[in-house]
Order: C-alpha cells, then sequence, then structure tokens
C-alpha cells in the first residue's frame, strides 16, 4: 500500500518491494545525472514506489515540459516534499525563540542596572537628610529622591512594555510550533492524519490491553480512470471531499487518516466489527449517491464510489495483522463488483 508524506518520513515496505524499489530508482538516478546519495535516492524511491502523490506530480510536470531533474532540483523537491519543509520552520521557530529570551533578558539586566543605580543614590540621599540642616540642600536632595523615584517609575513601565510585547512574540511562536507539529501529523491535501501519525495511533491502540477497535480501509473506486479524465485537481476534489465525510463521522472519537493515495483509514474506537460495518455501509452508500460537479460549471463527473474492507482486533495482534485481514477484505469487496463493504 502506499501512503502520503510525513515528516519524519515512515517506510513500511517489505524487503521485496524495497529491493524493487531500489532496482527502478538506481537508473533514473543515473538517467539524470545526478549523484548517488541520500537525497536524490530518497526523491526517486519516493517518485517509484507512488507513495508521495505531490512528489510524483511535481517530476511527472517537470518531464512532460521536457525540463531538466538537476541534482539542485531534487535538493528542493527533498526539501519540499519529502522533509515537508520542516527543518527551515523548525529552524525559524528557534531563531525566533531566541531572540525573545535574549531581548527579555537584556530588558531585565537594564532594569536591574537602572535599580541598582537608582537604590544606590537613594542610600546616599538618606545619609544625606540625616544631617541636613540648610534648605536649600534640603531642596537638593529632594530633587534627587525625585529624580531616582522617576527613574526606577520610568524603568518599571519600559520593562512592563517589553515584557508585553515578548510575550506576544512569544504566543506568536507558540502558534507557529503548535502549525509546525499539526503539519507534522497531517496530510496538507485533505487534513486528515497522515500515515505517519496513523501508524503511531495503531501501534498504540494495539499496545493497549482491553481496548477493542475495527480498523476500515476505503479505496475510491477506479480512481486513475477519474483522475485520467477530468486532471488531477478535479481527482484531488473528490478525495477532498470523501475525507470530509470521514472527518464528520470521525467527531474526534473515532481517528480518520489518509492511508496513502486515494486509500483512507479510520480506526473505530469503542466499536464492535457490526457496528463498524454499519457506519462503514452508511458512508459508501452516502458517497456512492453524491453527484459531484466540475468547480465552476454543471459538468457531473458521473457516480464515484467507495470499496471498503473492516477487521477487528485480535488478542495479540499486531498492527500488520490487522491491516492485512482489513486489506483482504477489502479486496474482496474489489474483486466482488466494488463499492461494497466486507470485513474478515
Amino acid at each position: 500500500m502506499s501512503k502520503p508524506s510525513s515528516f519524519p518520513p515512515v517506510y513500511n515496505h517489505e524487503f521485496q518491494q524495497a529491493s524493487e524499489n531500489l532496482r527502478r530508482a538506481l537508473p533514473l538516478v543515473n538517467q539524470h545525472k545526478t549523484p548517488v546519495n541520500p537525497v536524490n535516492y530518497a526523491v526517486w524511491y519516493e517518485y517509484v514506489s507512488g507513495d508521495n502523490a505531490d512528489l510524483t506530480n511535481a517530476i511527472d510536470t517537470r518531464l512532460h515540459k521536457n525540463e531538466p531533474i538537476t541534482a539542485e532540483v531534487t535538493q528542493y523537491l527533498y526539501e519540499k516534499y519529502v522533509l515537508m519543509g520542516m527543518p527551515e520552520r523548525m529552524d525559524r521557530t528557534n531563531s525566533g525563540l531566541k531572540l525573545v529570551v535574549d531581548n527579555t533578558l537584556s530588558n531585565i539586566n537594564k532594569a536591574e542596572a537602572t535599580a541598582t543605580q537608582c537604590s544606590s543614590g537613594l542610600s546616599q540621599s538618606q545619609s544625606l537628610l540625616e544631617n541636613c540642616d540648610d534648605v536649600e540642600q534640603l531642596k537638593y536632595l529632594v530633587g534627587e529622591i525625585l529624580s531616582n523615584t522617576q527613574q526606577l517609575t520610568q524603568s518599571s513601565h519600559e520593562l512592563k512594555s517589553e515584557l508585553v510585547r515578548s510575550t506576544e512574540e512569544i504566543m506568536k511562536l507558540r502558534e507557529e510550533l503548535e502549525a509546525v507539529k499539526h503539519s507534522a501529523r497531517t496530510d496538507g491535501l485533505t487534513g486528515l492524519l497522515n500515515r505517519g501519525a496513523f501508524d503511531r495511533e495503531l501501534r498504540h491502540l494495539c499496545d493497549e490491553k482491553d481496548m477493542h477497535f475495527s480498523l476500515a480501509l476505503f479505496d475510491l473506486d477506479h480512481f486513475k480512470r477519474l483522475n485520467d479524465s477530468f486532471g488531477h485537481l478535479v481527482g484531488d476534489k473528490v478525495l477532498q471531499y470523501f475525507a470530509a465525510m470521514l472527518a464528520d463521522v470521525s467527531d474526534d472519537i473515532h481517528i480518520a487518516a489518509r492511508f496513502g493515495g486515494e486509500e483512507m483509514a479510520m480506526l473505530f474506537l469503542h466499536s464492535n466489527l457490526e457496528d463498524t460495518f454499519v457506519i462503514a455501509e452508511s458512508i459508501r452508500e452516502k458517497f456512492a449517491n453524491s453527484r459531484l460537479k466540475k468547480k465552476g460549471s454543471d459538468e457531473s463527473i458521473g457516480q464515484v464510489t467507495v470499496s471498503v474492507g473492516i477487521s477487528h482486533i485480535q488478542p495479540n495482534d499486531t498492527p500488520r495483522m490487522l491491516i492485512e485481514r482489513a486489506d483482504k477484505a477489502l479486496y474482496k469487496s474489489k474483486a466482488e463488483g466494488r463499492n461494497r463493504v466486507n470485513f474478515l
């Protein structure tokens, strides 16, 4: 099964599939005269595996235009579609946090120096006042006390203003960190969990004792034909539409993810096989009855359907075992004519 990108990248290919990807990737690296290094290999490995739809589309577009794919291009593709721009975003956020902390410490040190200076001045004025018997000197000392007090007040206001600004910057950086964290778990096209985050959730659930849940795999029928007939943009809209249906059903209880390409998955928590079948069947029926049209026109793209395979957690199940059973049930749905739900 293919997968969309996640950060960090997750590869679940068996030995035979990984070896086949190696066999197909190396000639492409050589064909485009790029060094056989980890960056170039990762780009062409994901391309031949079909795992990374965005990367595949970017390369296919360049190939269609007969544009060269140099080492500089593969470096760009690697950072954008394999690493998803995460290192740059993390560096930018870390630099921002360091700047805020440095500025705050500097302002605190400045306020502390002013306070120390004023405190010394006030102490001197106090000593002089104790032995003061001259009106003019008294006026001078009062003026010095007022001046020191004003400096303390001004320093306090400046520090407060700087701390307010620092707090605002920290809040912005916190939002950016949350966005980075969200991006690392989320599929960019559908908004569902990506494959890496899904795999972690599934491993966690399988490790939980007495946790009852079911897994459903959804595969849009004849999706390649849809892309060929109406283009990838329409195909993306269909994927987004179906993902939104899964998101509505998940409702913060179940877990929906883009499993790979046109495949999506849901973990139905605290659900038995029968309950999961009922929900999956309602999703299948609702999607089949949708009459989707091209955006900005009344042209129908025809009926689009989905096939579904379900498995339920068994004692001592591993994630792989659970996925394999759901996968077999999915292929059974395909073999029986598509647009149906099966479970094993």
